[in-house]
């Protein structure tokens, strides 16, 4: 059952951007600001929205420039613009000030899945200390030689064709391993949960699961080739709470490895209080696995736990 209601607002440069409020919740307690991934957009989380309502959390869920009902009918699937992976920055900060002048004095927590954990991680260089803590779900460190290579590919293919076709070669580069340890996979897509229903409605749904366009990848590259420079680490704030969750069975972290990388990362910039949970066996979706439940009940004794309301 759908039970948000569906807005819509202007974004960085005047772009009307969908978004979504959950706010069936009598004495709310704080507000969850949900940054969905890449070829998905926000009504994939009604679930876990509905799950935070009842627990007493307001939920906020845009669909990024380029995807879901942002998407307009005559445009690309996936088609960022120009300064794309910075503009969803700023749109999400005009959703989080938003949300601060309609409920003030609230909490302000963050959860924020596979690309829009990379638009988090560059949002907290930036705006950490408006925030109250993050949740990045199916992230990880991505960075050196692997990022520069892909951005040069992208950036030369962003000059030589048309940047709105679809990027089948970086997308079979980028994505074509990712089923590689599952063993009777079905579909292209196993490996974003063990939930065979969840992984079919994907398929189905025309806005998820399409292959993004060149330009997709220019800007996504192009914003992860500089967000680990330390002149700009060095301005999130150290008492920022941090949650990295993610399934053992991600290829985007590397089954961990690179997860555990993020977390090194924070923790070499002295952060206070950044968290490593690593859930067995789940893949990519947490929040659409088998036991999420569990996954997010986690997440929620995890926020009560940096939970300060004053």
């Amino acid at each position: 059952m759908n039970t948000y209601k569906e807005t819509f607002i202007k974004g960085k440069n005047d772009v009307r951007i969908c978004l979504r409020i959950w706010d069936n919740v009598a004495n709310p307690k704080g507000v969850i600001q949900i940054f969905h991934g890449m070829a998905e957009y926000s009504i994939r989380y009604n679930d876990f929205a509905n799950f935070l309502n009842g627990k007493g959390f307001l939920v906020y869920g845009n669909d990024h420039r380029g995807h879901g009902m942002t998407l307009k009918n005559t445009e690309t699937p996936g088609f960022l613009g120009e300064n794309g992976f910075y503009n969803i920055v700023e749109d999400t900060k005009i959703i989080s000030d938003l949300i601060k002048n309609n409920y003030t004095g609230l909490p302000l927590f963050i959860f924020a899945h596979s690309f829009g954990s990379f638009i988090a991680q560059e949002y907290i260089v930036h705006y950490s200390n408006e925030i109250d803590g993050l949740i990045l779900s199916g992230s990880a460190k991505q960075s050196g030689i692997d990022v520069k290579a892909a951005y040069i590919l992208a950036s030369m293919q962003n000059k030589l064709f048309d940047n709105r076709k679809e990027a089948k070669l970086i997308d079979r580069l980028t994505f074509g391993s990712y089923n590689k340890r599952i063993k009777k996979r079905k579909t292209e897509f196993d490996w974003l949960s063990h939930d065979g229903k969840i992984v079919d409605d994907y398929i189905k749904d025309r806005l998820c699961g399409y292959i993004s366009p060149i330009d997709f990848y220019y800007n996504f590259f192009g914003g992860l080739k500089n967000l680990y420079k330390p002149k700009k680490m060095k301005n999130i704030s150290k008492s920022l709470p941090i949650l990295i969750i993610s399934g053992s069975m991600d290829p985007i972290g590397k089954y961990g490895r690179l997860v555990e990388k993020l977390y090194e990362q924070y923790k070499s910039l002295n952060m206070e209080n950044v968290t490593l949970r690593l859930i067995e066996d789940c893949r990519h979706e947490i929040l659409n696995e088998t036991n999420k439940k569990d996954v997010y009940d986690y997440i929620y004794n995890w926020i009560m736990l940096n939970y300060s309301h004053n």
